[in-house]
């Protein structure tokens, strides 16, 4: 308890400094990481996994009670001081900690954008803010995941219930344009790659957790 209130305090810190970047004002919880998790844990034979925004490592723990002896795993988190957290206290320790040391676990610290892995990814969780982040941005990312994605592999991230339908109704300024071209490009990409969504209450605030594949899928409501 002591160890997630400090991490807590560490990452509203973050938040209030950095609000774009770090996006949330606490860590995951437990539930919603497991739902970020669950396509990787319910995989058949060894995969290879990208987790970015990762933070302070709820999601990374969630994936280290699911790894394999041949699992390999690269996080992403560009906050130094989240990403000193995320590597002592979940990277360095249990089964991580020994896959770590096999060369089959990698932290970068570094922005999304600059991620080109050699090898492409089974699975990719996301934890980034993308309703925080202007379209360009928000383009550029989906567009570095899809291509580090391989042909089928899931992509998983989660958004704050209510969160585009409340913003929407700001007042008209530059800030709120950002945010409507944000959702709309969002509700598109919804309908065309989603696969599963499940609504996560036990979160602060609640979330949606969004699985997608990167094909053309017949249309469904955002």
């Amino acid at each position: 308890m002591g160890i997630q209130l400090s991490q807590t305090l560490v990452f509203l810190r973050q938040y209030l400094s950095s609000p774009a970047v770090v996006g949330a004002v606490a860590p995951s919880s437990r539930h919603l990481a497991a739902a970020l998790a669950s396509p990787f844990a319910q995989r058949r034979q060894p995969a290879r996994v990208l987790e970015v925004g990762a933070g302070t490592g709820p999601v990374t723990r969630a994936l280290a009670d699911c790894f394999g002896g041949e699992d390999r795993l690269d996080v992403c988190e560009i906050d130094p001081t989240l990403a000193g957290i995320l590597e002592r206290r979940v990277l360095r320790t249990g089964v991580l900690g020994a896959a770590r040391e096999q060369g089959r676990v990698r932290l970068l610290c570094c922005p999304v954008q600059d991620i080109h892995a050699p090898d492409t990814y089974d699975y990719v969780i996301s934890g980034l803010p993308f309703n925080a982040f202007g379209y360009a941005a928000v383009r550029r990312i989906l567009t570095v995941i899809e291509r580090n994605l391989k042909p089928g592999g899931m992509f998983s991230y989660f958004e704050y219930v209510g969160v585009r339908k409340m913003r929407s109704t700001l007042p008209i300024d530059l800030s709120a344009r950002r945010f409507r071209r944000v959702s709309a490009l969002l509700k598109r990409q919804i309908r065309l790659h989603q696969v599963a969504h499940q609504t996560v209450w036990f979160n602060i605030p609640p979330a949606r957790v969004r699985h997608w594949q990167f094909t053309p899928r017949q249309e469904q409501a955002a």
